[in-house]
């Protein structure tokens, strides 16, 4: 699913399950958004997956409510664009994707 079709409310519990999915071109803006708007204390650092993209663990999205840390970076953000740009997959899936560490 999209991001836009996800519930930005959504329980800690429950994004715990969920990762985010995007493109490496998205991820230079969340960074430019995050040191014109985020928090020092909640700093997203996407993980690269074996097919290019990138991921987050969807429970930063309890950070980007009235509030959160990340509240100013998300009221920046294209809203639009992260819609349909963010893809919403199961934890377990995008874990599947991160490149195996040799020696670990």
């Amino acid at each position: 699913m999209l991001l836009r079709d996800f519930a930005i409310s959504v329980a800690d519990s429950e994004a715990k399950g969920y990762s985010l999915v995007f493109a490496p071109s998205l991820a230079e803006r969340l960074a430019e958004l995050h040191a014109q708007y985020g928090s020092p204390n909640c700093v997203p650092v996407p993980l690269a997956l074996t097919d290019g993209r990138l991921m987050l663990s969807a429970d930063i999205l309890t950070e980007v409510r009235p509030g959160g840390l990340l509240a100013a970076m998300w009221n920046a953000a294209d809203k639009e664009v992260l819609g349909q740009a963010v893809e919403v997959i199961a934890w377990d899936d995008a874990v599947a994707l991160l490149p195996v560490r040799e020696g670990i």
